[in-house]
């Protein structure tokens, strides 16, 4: 609760009236008043800047240290474990959004959301800085995980306009820092949609358009790629699960893309092709080379909203 420094409209008095109570009575006059009415009265730009100050130092305080140092295992993405992850992560997230929401209800929401992804990506960056975070370790992965599959997911649950467009703020800020390792934006079921894919939702996207079917000679290929000697690498398995959570991203912006079937074809030709063959003459590490090669790639290309 907060009190905002208003006149009773009866006796013309300086009255505290508290902004969440919808009616007090006047302690001078005594006479009711209306706490809504009273406060659309006032000047809207100097009612809207306090208030909007005050939300949005309610929604930092609440940004907490644990959310941010909050590292998601990723070997917990499946299709069973993420589900309720998720849930327990957005119980914790959601009075934050909902209180940076207040905040951008009193004043321009991409100020709000400037403010607010700049508050975030300040306290990541102080964070990675105090753990000792590199860019290239398997933490630096796991973060880049929890802030695509649950911060941003987390942010878009609350259906509201103002996180939706803090999640882009904050995207293009990350994406900035990071420019290698770009993030894309994606909701829980979205998310949820890719464990049907897995790591063939590009060699899938890739074949159909080339009029392959889903149970082509290539596919299997790539599938007995993945299942047998991939995930006995000693990285194979965390390089799936990247390729779960990112793939359906991917693919949904080329969908999106005018000229995805001549993109679908330069994927073929340059990326997928060349795997083929690698797979076809042993050559195992190759074709995982240039396959997340490939995925880097595509990731810097289309991930950045």
């Amino acid at each position: 609760m907060r009190f905002i420094t208003a006149e009773c409209p009866h006796c013309g008095k300086v009255l505290q009236l508290p902004d969440d109570a919808e009616q007090v009575v006047c302690m001078y006059c005594a006479k009711p008043i209306d706490v809504s009415s009273v406060l659309k009265g006032r000047d809207g730009s100097e009612q809207d800047e306090e208030l909007f100050v005050y939300w949005m130092g309610e929604a930092k305080r609440l940004m907490d240290g644990d959310l941010i140092a909050f590292r998601a295992d990723m070997r917990q993405f499946t299709a069973e474990k993420y589900p309720p992850a998720f849930e327990s992560y957005t119980v914790r997230l959601a009075p934050v959004i909902n209180t940076y929401c207040k905040a951008a209800e009193n004043g321009p929401m991409d100020r709000a959301a400037a403010e607010f992804s700049e508050f975030l990506m300040g306290k990541y960056l102080e964070h990675f800085q105090k753990e000792g975070v590199k860019k290239n370790d398997s933490k630096f992965f796991d973060y880049r995980y929890t802030v695509v599959a649950f911060l941003i997911p987390g942010m878009l649950e609350s259906r509201h306009k103002a996180a939706d467009v803090l999640a882009d703020h904050f995207l293009e800020r990350w994406n900035k820092e990071y420019p290698k390792n770009p993030l894309g934006k994606a909701d829980f079921a979205g998310i949820s949609r890719g464990f049907k894919k897995k790591l063939c939702f590009i060699t899938t996207a890739v074949c159909e358009s080339l009029g392959k079917g889903d149970d082509c000679a290539e596919l299997n290929a790539f599938r007995a790629f993945r299942d047998h000697w991939l995930l006995a690498q000693p990285e194979g398995e965390r390089k799936i699960r990247e390729y779960y959570l990112f793939a359906p991203m991917i693919v949904e912006r080329i969908e999106r893309d005018p000229e995805r079937e001549a993109i679908y074809r330069c994927i073929w030709r340059e990326d997928l092709e060349p795997c083929l063959k690698a797979l076809e003459a042993n050559r195992m590490e190759d074709c995982a080379q240039r396959y997340e090669a490939m995925v880097g790639r595509l990731e810097q290309r289309f991930l950045p909203c």
